[in-house]
């Protein structure tokens, strides 16, 4: 971990060399995830070791780190699995400004979100996004999120997708414009995620 404003350099210190992947993430950014409406956090976000050991951690941010990459993944998978890993990795080796907030009023911020996924279900929205319409932080978003509908905010986003794509193709629309009405850029990336959810290519329901 490298704090802001410390200075460091990325050479190896043998010939052999190195492979690493590196995550630039804002302090405002890091509390920005962690932060409900209402509370005020001052201060700086500070990591005291520079080597952390801890596989769990470092498995979460590679996958992010992966997932960032992937062109099927949608942008709230992306930024839900990055706002988790950069959860458990200030709670386990961060020291924070001020003790880690509560969550406010799950119900509601829950209600609010899955409203905000079905009314945005062709769009791309991000965890941040989500979040400040339920008015809940991200981590905690995805926590209550999960508790209360039975799965995280990106595997909803994904649901309502493909059912929203079978109740379109059930009415004799085109694979093309089914793909894109439910927010896909590819019909192949409907099939994909259509066959993963219901076991049989978009073709096959179709019958």
């Amino acid at each position: 971990m490298i704090n802001s404003g410390h200075l460091h350099e990325g050479r190896p210190a043998t010939e052999a060399g190195w492979d690493y992947r590196m995550v630039y993430m804002p302090t405002t950014g890091l509390i920005g995830l962690l932060k409900d409406d209402g509370e005020d956090f001052s201060g700086t976000l500070y990591f005291p070791e520079t080597v952390i050991d801890d596989p769990q951690t470092m498995k979460l941010i590679r996958e992010a780190h992966v997932c960032s990459e992937s062109n099927d993944a949608t942008q709230l998978e992306k930024t839900s699995r990055l706002a988790t890993a950069v959860f458990q990795l200030v709670q386990r080796h961060g020291q924070m400004p001020h003790p880690m907030p509560r969550p406010g009023a799950i119900p509601g911020a829950v209600k609010r979100a899955r409203e905000y996924i079905d009314a945005h279900i062709a769009e791309n929205p991000s965890l941040d996004i989500i979040s400040q319409a339920a008015g809940m932080s991200s981590f905690h978003l995805l926590r209550a999120f999960k508790e209360a509908i039975g799965v995280a905010p990106h595997a909803y986003l994904v649901q309502r997708r493909v059912e929203m794509a079978k109740h379109l193709l059930l009415k004799g629309h085109p694979l093309r414009q089914v793909a894109i009405a439910v927010g896909y850029c590819d019909q192949g990336h409907l099939s994909r995620e259509f066959s993963r959810f219901f076991g049989v290519p978009p073709g096959v329901a179709r019958q």
